[in-house]
């Protein structure tokens, strides 16, 4: 499967796009590059800055904090996130469940990157990062946010009429490939070396 993560670890690339004067996208790719390399602990505007090449109070040309900037990163994480998952759509047979799918997607995004993962669902919290609540999540300033479970929602559109059914099933789904994407990537379960994630995930579904 393809891999879905775009964090790259080459510091020196992340320096020549600045300097074709797009700092803000750089900064950004470099918090991706040092989550991605050292964890959520190791982003601070200064390691940030050095990874990108310029000077330390260079972010704050576009971001006010390390907390603006890393809502930044964990936005751009659920739009990685949603393009996985319309990946795995496209990639698919027309026969194939659309609702696992996008959850076997889902997975494949969380296991190929752990650390944004973490912290775009708030299992971790960056020092002065404050946990998205729930009312926050699905406000119209976080679109981004918004997305992956609307394409869940839309899935179950197709064969639901109810909307309030809907929105309960798709919720329903979301908790459940959340569930395991944590243990997944924490060790707690593993998928057979004989079955694939969407398999793994139709085996253990509730059917009711």
């Amino acid at each position: 499967m393809t891999n879905q993560s775009s964090v790259s670890n080459d510091s020196k690339s992340t320096s020549t796009r600045y300097h074709h004067g797009d700092l803000k996208t750089s900064l950004i790719e470099a918090a991706n590059t040092i989550l991605h390399r050292e964890g959520a602990d190791a982003l601070s505007l200064r390691a940030i800055a050095s990874e990108v090449g310029v000077s330390h109070t260079a972010p704050y040309s576009h971001f006010k904090n390390k907390k603006e900037l890393i809502r930044a990163v964990s936005n751009l994480g659920f739009a990685r996130l949603a393009a996985a998952m319309r990946e795995g759509e496209q990639q698919a047979d027309a026969s194939d469940n659309l609702v696992l799918t996008y959850g076997a997607s889902y997975l494949q995004f969380a296991l190929q990157n752990p650390e944004l993962y973490r912290l775009m669902l708030g299992q971790v919290e960056a020092r002065g990062l404050k946990k998205v609540s729930a009312e926050a999540l699905f406000s119209n300033g976080n679109l981004s946010q918004k997305e992956p479970f609307e394409l869940l929602q839309e899935a179950f559109a197709k064969f639901l009429k109810n909307p309030t059914e809907v929105k309960s099933k798709a919720l329903g789904a979301w908790a459940l490939v959340h569930g395991m994407a944590a243990l997944l990537i924490e060790g707690y379960i593993t998928v057979p070396d004989s079955m694939t994630l969407k398999q793994f995930l139709s085996a253990v579904t509730p059917t009711a």
